[in-house]
């Protein structure tokens, strides 16, 4: 048998596995950041993580991302914020991680039950198994924007 064939086997009869550890890993994830438990959010990061927007910034290390959080999420204000992650596809990588790509929507519900969305956007994440679990080393965010540096400028002289 060659060795693709042995590899494809192998990885077929380990994809499901593999993407119920990460479902659980977002699953586990994201309600932190919606609940605004901001230390326990960045603690499903690596301590020397990138987490970032393409295009426009990025953060360096966990304390850089623990201030993000602080800094960005108020301007919801009392708002709820949902996050979507969709159509993951998780490609295991040579070095043990696993390159984690999903397409991204962000709901935001005001206290009037008014709905609005923030623009899409991919999500790569690079995750890590840790003593802890999977782990965050990686997070960039494109949005599906021709310009998100003028976006984010744009939320900046709204909410600065």
């Amino acid at each position: 048998m060659s060795q693709t064939l042995q590899h494809s086997e192998q990885h077929t009869e380990q994809q499901p596995a593999l993407s119920f550890e990460i479902a659980a890993f977002y699953a586990h994830q994201m309600p932190l950041l919606e609940a605004r438990e901001f230390e326990a959010f960045a603690q499903t990061f690596t301590e020397d993580c990138v987490f970032g927007y393409q295009g426009a910034w990025e953060l360096q290390g966990r304390g850089a991302l623990l201030e993000g959080m602080r800094g960005s999420i108020p301007r919801y204000g009392t708002s709820t914020i949902r996050h979507w992650f969709e159509n993951r596809r998780a490609e295991p990588q040579p070095d043990g991680s696993i390159r984690v790509t999903a397409t991204c929507l962000v709901s935001v519900t005001d206290e009037n039950g008014v709905v609005a969305f923030e623009p899409s956007c991919v999500v790569t994440d690079e995750l890590v198994r840790t003593e802890e679990g999977l782990r965050a080393r990686s997070r960039i965010i494109r949005h599906d924007l021709p310009d998100p540096g003028r976006y984010f400028a744009r939320l900046a002289a709204q909410h600065g």
